[in-house]
């Protein structure tokens, strides 16, 4: 990145107005970060309880994908392992039956006839092998010529990949995409994804970025290339450079007189989930350590089997269901994901310590949708303002995107810094 000086707001203090804050610090630019919230890291926060860390619903670092690269790169420490569950199994018509998740694990499972068998080896092939498509993720299914429980079974992988429910809004090569990256594996971080938060923060602090928590941000007004933003306490920050690191809708009311924002928080259907996360002070004999949904689109995973989330013989238990963008969380919203709790690991109740309940909690800002392209970093009716997050850029979903779309802007930001700079 190219060296430069100045002054940049960062509004936002998730991942990607972290991971913005290094990369600007380090280039020299003088940052200050407003979040709105007590603590940094948005949906990356995580509950303390007992010697038990709840994450806002399963959270996985994905081996392959962009947050990991840019950890890396900036030197951020943590620790967790890949996981790799015992006997995942399908949750088909009410019933477990073993999961394949490789062609030994294939010839045995017993949820597909022998025929299905060979169509699921070829088109899980066809993803490996690199397929796109320029279409929903719904229209390339169609076009592969699946029976009608090979079909649900792509489905699930998508939903598990992506945590988006809605083939028929997804670009399809975006979804492939995410289904490789979530084949290559994931891990669980130990202390949750707080101990993330909290290594990108003091990062950011030791280069000498300013993070101020308490500080909502009530207005931002863009005065040619600079950009003032107006924090609740009526105090003014004026800047070079803005980055708005929000989802679009906030982002929208922040800046009102900025019409492309408020045509992005338009376009925007947010992805969700109902979600109930455990903690249990053991597992009960015969619990499962990892269910998908087959038919349904549920899933059930023990984080703890791979990460340093709970106490000695203690257990964090993941429950979820992926909401199409259509429906509500619905009355019986918990009531499902105990159900499914049940079926994965009967007797679980009498070792309950905590829970987390989440309904409709929204995963990520906007799908990655086929019929609309995500915005770029630049906007190019606000120069100076830039926009971050999981809805903006072309690289990844869910954090991924959150991490690319931070570097990219933060490269856009010290690059017109330093073009201005050198004007002077």
């Amino acid at each position: 990145m190219a060296s430069s000086s100045g002054n940049v707001n960062v509004v936002g203090g998730g991942i990607a107005g972290l991971i913005a804050a290094i990369e600007l610090v380090r280039a020299g630019a003088k940052v200050t970060l407003f979040e709105s919230a007590a603590d940094l890291g948005g949906r990356a926060r995580t509950k303390y309880a007992d010697g038990f860390m709840l994450n806002q619903g399963p959270h996985a670092l994905y081996i392959t994908g962009a947050f990991k690269r840019e950890l890396d790169r900036l030197g951020i420490p943590y620790s967790g392992l890949k996981t790799t569950p015992l006997e995942p199994q399908g949750l088909y018509r009410g019933k477990l039956y073993r999961l394949p998740t490789s062609a030994s694990s294939l010839m045995l499972s017993n949820l597909f006839s022998v025929g299905e068998k060979l169509a699921y080896a070829g088109v899980q092939k066809a993803v490996i092998d690199g397929a796109t498509g320029k279409e929903s993720f719904a229209v390339w299914l169609d076009g592969q010529d699946l029976s009608p429980l090979v079909r649900m079974a792509m489905e699930s992988i998508a939903r598990v990949s992506s945590y988006a429910n809605g083939s028929s809004l997804t670009h399809a090569a975006a979804m492939l995409d995410q289904i490789r990256r979530g084949l290559k594996g994931v891990i669980y971080v130990d202390g949750g994804w707080a101990a993330l938060v909290g290594e990108l923060a003091k990062a950011a602090q030791e280069a000498g970025a300013v993070l101020k928590t308490g500080a909502a941000a009530e207005r931002v007004a863009v005065e040619g290339l600079r950009s003032r933003v107006t924090l609740a306490d009526g105090s003014e920050h004026l800047a070079d450079a803005t980055l708005l690191a929000l989802g679009p809708k906030e982002a929208a009311r922040l800046a009102p007189s900025v019409g492309s924002l408020g045509g992005y928080a338009e376009d925007a259907i947010p992805v969700r989930t109902n979600t109930l996360d455990l903690a249990l002070e053991e597992l009960p004999d015969g619990a499962r350590q990892f269910a998908l949904g087959i038919d349904q689109p549920f899933y059930f995973s023990v984080h703890s089997i791979a990460a340093k989330l709970a106490p000695e013989g203690g257990a964090v238990v993941h429950v979820a269901k992926y909401l199409p963008p259509d429906e509500t969380p619905g009355h019986d919203a918990i009531a499902e994901l105990e159900a499914v709790a049940d079926l994965a690991m009967p007797g679980w109740r009498r070792f309950e310590k905590k829970r987390q309940e989440l309904r409709g909690m929204a995963v990520t800002n906007a799908f990655v949708r086929a019929d609309k392209p995500r915005p770029g970093v630049a906007l190019l009716d606000a120069p100076g303002l830039f926009v971050a997050g999981d809805w903006v850029g072309d690289e990844g979903m869910l954090s991924d995107a959150s991490a690319a779309s931070a570097v990219e802007a933060a490269a856009h930001i010290a690059g017109m810094l330093e073009r201005e700079r050198s004007a002077a």
